[in-house]
């Protein structure tokens, strides 16, 4: 009984609605932490930024480029009408958990905003780098 109706109320999906909602959350998040860090850092000096954006560079190519590979083909392999919380895997929601925590925790933590700003970039550039494998699936499989 208790079944039936979580699965009337469910929100299920597509595998096209599940592909754009991570590129959305990526991309998102992504602007969101540059913009943060852009906002954030004070320093009249150009070589931190850059240096942040270029480990920034290096985390979307060797850590959330591959992770994002293996959940479009996770998500590839969803069925139609899969729950839309089915976007991520528990692992990799476990993952968003555990970076929304040290995000609280690195504010709260009384590091200078300068390297607040720096990490705010680094990260926010790597998941925008990683959400075009997302956009590209997505547009790749859009009805012309």
């Amino acid at each position: 009984m208790f079944t039936q109706a979580a699965q009337r109320f469910k929100p299920g999906a597509s595998v096209q609605a599940h592909l754009l909602l991570a590129a959305v959350l990526w991309s998102f998040i992504g602007v969101y932490l540059l913009i943060r860090g852009v906002l954030l850092y004070g320093d009249g000096a150009y070589w931190p930024p850059l240096v942040a954006l270029a480990a920034g560079a290096l985390k979307a190519y060797f850590m959330l480029i591959p992770s994002a590979r293996k959940n479009i083909v996770r998500i590839l392999a969803l069925q139609e009408n899969t729950c839309l919380g089915a976007v991520y895997s528990f692992k990799m929601w476990a993952l968003v958990v555990v970076m929304m925590v040290a995000g609280r925790v690195l504010r709260g933590f009384g590091l200078p905003e300068f390297w607040v700003a720096l990490i705010y970039l680094a990260v926010g550039l790597s998941l925008l780098l990683a959400s075009g494998l997302f956009w590209r699936q997505w547009s790749r499989r859009r009805p012309a």
